[in-house]
């Protein structure tokens, strides 16, 4: 089961059926999820990243390349994938939610797991995570924060 972050507040879980885990197994873990409150979907077969973190890295892969080869800027990327397609916040806030660390450090991973130079983070990325704008928790990354009372700038 792969919940989403926040788990308590967030809907959808994940279901990987591995190569041993039963028909059976699955659909009882479906079961479990949905008495649960939650909305799960099954993967037949476990694959890198599952469904939902390889389509937002699609969508990431593509806004970076526009806002990189200046097409648009980073704010209205956001207000176009936001008010066009309806997701709750741009590519770039939420980036800044989730950490602008934690997006480069995936990023390396999987280029050294894989060693396609496409998986590298992207340019701005890097750029970002050596100045330490590591979106929200350090009070900026794309956007600026204002900053909590004691937050620790690398935190």
């Amino acid at each position: 089961m792969h919940f989403f972050n926040p788990a308590l507040v967030m809907k959808l879980v994940e279901i990987v059926q591995g190569e041993h885990v039963s028909e059976t197994t699955a659909a009882t873990v479906m079961d479990v999820a949905r008495r649960m409150g939650k909305i799960p979907v099954l993967l037949r077969r476990e694959i890198y990243g599952f469904l939902v973190n390889r389509i937002i890295t699609a969508i990431n892969k593509e806004a970076f390349s526009l806002f990189e080869m200046g097409i648009a800027s980073y704010e209205d990327i956001d207000l176009a994938v936001e008010n066009g397609l309806g997701h709750p916040l741009g590519p770039f806030r939420l980036m800044d939610l989730t950490g602008i660390d934690l997006a480069y450090d995936i990023g390396m991973e999987r280029f050294r797991e894989t060693g396609e130079p496409a998986d590298r983070p992207s340019p701005t990325v890097v750029e970002k995570y050596a100045r330490g704008e590591w979106g929200r928790k350090v009070g900026k990354g794309f956007y600026e924060y204002p900053k909590k009372e004691g937050q620790n700038p690398q935190a």
